[in-house]
């Protein structure tokens, strides 16, 4: 399933931009595993493949329970299996992460 059709899901907040902390932490758990990956230019930064490491996030969520997310700030992204991105320094391909919502913070 296409990770970001999971959007329909919830409650959208913000411009339809956000989910409340609440629903992030009733949906989502954190793992023990640890994906590399590239954001592949959109974070203004990795224009040339440059990674970046963080703890996997799993769903409980029918039909997702495969899917690799990630939080970074405030961002929840998931994991693109198939978008290799280039790291040109080290010529080691990653995978690219994708921006599905933003998590309100604690209210």
């Amino acid at each position: 399933m296409n990770a970001y059709e999971m959007r329909k899901l919830f409650t959208l907040l913000e411009y339809n931009t956000a989910i409340s902390r609440e629903d992030f932490e009733a949906n989502f758990h954190r793992t023990a595993e640890r994906v590399t990956f590239s954001f592949n230019g959109w974070d203004g930064a990795s224009y040339d493949g440059e990674t970046r490491t963080a703890r996997v996030y799993r769903t409980t969520i029918k039909g997702y329970e495969e899917v690799r997310f990630i939080k970074v700030g405030k961002h929840l992204c998931y994991i693109d299996e198939n978008s290799d991105i280039l790291e040109k320094a080290t010529g080691i391909t990653h995978k690219e992460a994708e921006w599905l919502i933003e998590v309100q913070r604690r209210g």
